[in-house]
């Protein structure tokens, strides 16, 4: 809601503070007295474009402060765009220096003009003659037709992103089709490499440690051979049997040596399976049959192959499997594609199945409601409009999570015409009082937002101008209505009213605003009436149209 507004120097306007209510609130004054500048002034502030010329002297500036309390609405947009404001009251202040540059702040923080646009994204709506972009967007209508309907599209909303996601992945996976054999060619030149080398687990690390025995072979044979004699002349000397032997006969005479007879036993054991085993290793080992040059090739190929694929020497062993799958599922691209197409169009299927059911449920709804606009615009001073809805099929690629429908919005204001789009054949009044029906129509389902009608009534008398601001009145119950008129029906529906008077004081104008209070009002609405010259008649019938408030 908003709460206040504050302008300073701005056009007409010195310095003029007002307080809005929740519910209806209505500003009337003569044409040119400056009711429009408020108007003007709040779009400005919440980020529009300056088209106007201030004049305003040098040092001085242009200020607009409206101040808006955070309701559900406006907290659910500071949340989409990860904004966080601690305080109870969105503040936002346009100020604009005597050489037309601006700046926007926040709660006192300057920030882009965007960001203001998007924390009151869906609150606040300006209502103007010819400025009723709704009416020509027909997303508007198709967003209007589910409100009131109370259409459900949660199914649909997931069954689109399932069609979506296969079908994009299916997308994705033929875009690759054009370079399959270009694919299948590189990997089969890498495949004949690895072929060639044909790595194994673990066999690089050996070919290093056979490549490091040769760097050291004389040391490593004369130390062998050395290891070799001392064992032949341990063998030969029979020294460890015989200690052996004799400590065994002497732990017969003293069993205090049983247990260290039972040791040495135990070790000469474990001694001659190692001497075993040792010479067993250096019998296995044929220096004159190891090719110590092709190890060396080896490892060369090892490490070329291993820069080709970028992987480290010893992992070679795990690229070969890799390249056969990729090879295996390039050859069956077919088989996947046609398995892909499936399931992209058993899900495309399920969408379109679920957005029939919603295309038919908004067809007969909007039958309901295009008949029930028909009804009300002779009550608006359309005597003889009529609206249509048409409905078609949109190309697969412009499918949504809202469904498949294409909605073209029809009107025509003489039955003898033929339907075209509303912005061609309604003109700036029409296309107010259709919008206001339109609003009356969904105020239902809305609430807590802020409406600003600028003089929707404009040309309008009698129990047409009655019927308008009962429309007003309606749409004010759960909303907040901002509305500049000049009709006394619509003001004295009004919860609030202020009067907008032009003062000219040493050959300057300048606006001022008064609240008025209920005698003020009867006269103000009277004015409206009978013009300048208020009569007691018109005081009458203003008294009686604030009594049925």
């Amino acid at each position: 809601m908003l709460v206040s507004l504050e302008i300073k120097n701005f056009l007409l306007i010195k310095k003029i503070s007002i307080n809005f209510i929740d519910g209806f609130n209505a500003f009337t004054g003569e044409t040119g007295a400056g009711k429009s500048i408020i108007i003007e002034g709040l779009k400005l502030a919440l980020g529009g474009k300056n088209q106007t010329t201030l004049n305003l002297k040098e040092n001085e500036k242009s200020s607009i402060k409206a101040i808006f309390e955070i309701n559900d609405l406006i907290k659910k947009n500071l949340l989409a765009q990860n904004i966080e404001i601690e305080d109870d009251y969105l503040i936002v202040e346009r100020e604009i220096n005597f050489k037309h540059k601006s700046k926007l702040l926040i709660n006192g923080e300057i920030k882009p003009l965007s960001y203001v646009k998007g924390i009151l994204k869906n609150v606040i709506e300006f209502q103007e003659n010819f400025e009723q972009q709704e009416l020509f967007d027909n997303k508007y209508f198709l967003k209007f037709i589910d409100n009131i309907g109370g259409i459900n599209k949660d199914n649909l909303n997931l069954k689109f992103e399932k069609f979506k996601d296969l079908k994009n992945a299916y997308l994705a996976f033929i875009n690759n089709e054009k370079n399959i054999n270009e694919k299948l060619e590189i990997l089969r030149v890498k495949n004949k490499k690895i072929n060639v080398l044909n790595p194994k687990k673990n066999e690089y690390e050996e070919l290093i440690n056979k490549r490091n025995l040769n760097k050291n072979i004389k040391k490593y044979i004369d130390i062998s051979n050395e290891i070799k004699k001392s064992i032949f002349n341990l063998n030969s000397n029979d020294n460890l049997n015989t200690l052996e032997k004799n400590l065994n006969k002497l732990k017969e005479i003293n069993l205090e040596y049983t247990d260290i007879s039972d040791k040495f036993a135990s070790l000469n054991l474990d001694i001659n399976e190692l001497l075993n085993e040792l010479e067993n290793k250096f019998d296995s080992i044929n220096y004159e049959e190891i090719d110590f040059e092709e190890i060396d090739e080896k490892i060369f190929q090892y490490q070329h192959l291993s820069k080709f694929f970028n992987v480290e020497p010893e992992n070679l062993f795990s690229i070969k499997e890799t390249i056969l799958n990729e090879i295996e599922t390039l050859d069956n691209f077919d088989r996947e594609k046609k398995i892909m197409f499936n399931k992209y169009h058993d899900a495309l299927n399920i969408y379109k199945e679920e957005a029939l059911i919603v295309s038919n449920l908004r067809k007969k709804e909007s039958k309901k409601i295009s008949k029930n606009i028909n009804d009300q615009l002779p009550i608006v001073n359309i005597e003889q409009g009529e609206i249509v809805f048409k409905f078609s099929e949109k190309e697969e690629k412009d499918y949504s999570s809202q469904g498949y429908d294409e909605l073209d919005v029809l009107f025509r204001t003489n039955i003898n015409s033929e339907f075209s789009s509303i912005k061609k054949v309604a003109s700036g009044g029409e296309l107010s009082r259709l919008l206001l029906i339109i609003k009356s129509l969904s105020a239902n389902n809305d609430s807590n937002l802020t409406l600003i009608f600028d003089e929707v009534d404009s040309g309008l008398s009698g129990k047409i101008a009655s019927n308008v601001s009962e429309k007003i009145n309606n749409i004010s119950k759960k909303n907040q209505v901002i509305a500049i008129t000049h009709s006394p029906q619509v003001a004295s529906k009004a919860h609030k009213h202020w009067k907008i008077e032009k003062i000219i004081k040493n050959d300057e104008m300048t606006s001022q605003i008064v609240e008025l209070n209920n005698e003020s009002r009867i006269n103000e609405i009277a004015s409206l009436i009978s013009g300048t010259k208020i009569t007691e008649t018109a005081k009458k019938v203003a008294s009686d149209l604030l009594k049925n408030l």
